[in-house]
């Protein structure tokens, strides 16, 4: 039988091992971002109050897309391949990386969206 004393260690090891996967999400571009960029990054919700997934998912994009009349975007992520993130996902507001940000996250062949941070265009 554990004693009330092993078992109260254990759940703090629990506890400590349970916020290391937190920090370990920053991607090395991200990690030495002055903490009001990282900031940002932690803050982020869509429209419908749902996280960009934190820090984890969060890409630069660089290329070409389109700010649509319903406030979507049309992201062309290739010669001949679009994507369209609908409006709700479209943040509003500064953004102080100097480019645009895509969250995502791809596991095999399935592609999630979550947010958009238009970087210039804004």
């Amino acid at each position: 039988m554990f004693s009330n004393r092993s078992l109260a260690l254990a759940a703090a090891f629990a506890g400590l091992l349970a916020a290391l996967p937190a920090l370990a999400h920053w991607k090395p571009q991200y990690a030495n971002q002055p903490p009001e960029v990282q900031h940002w990054f932690q803050a982020q919700h869509n429209k419908r109050g749902q996280w960009c997934c934190d820090k984890s998912d969060g890409h630069a994009f660089f290329g070409t897309y389109s700010l649509n009349q319903d406030g979507s975007v049309t992201l062309h992520v290739s010669k001949d391949k679009t994507r369209t993130i609908p409006s709700y996902m479209v943040l509003e507001g500064p953004n102080p990386t100097g480019h645009a940000v895509w969250w995502y996250a791809e596991i095999g062949d399935y592609h999630r969206d979550y947010c958009f941070a238009p970087g210039s265009l804004t």
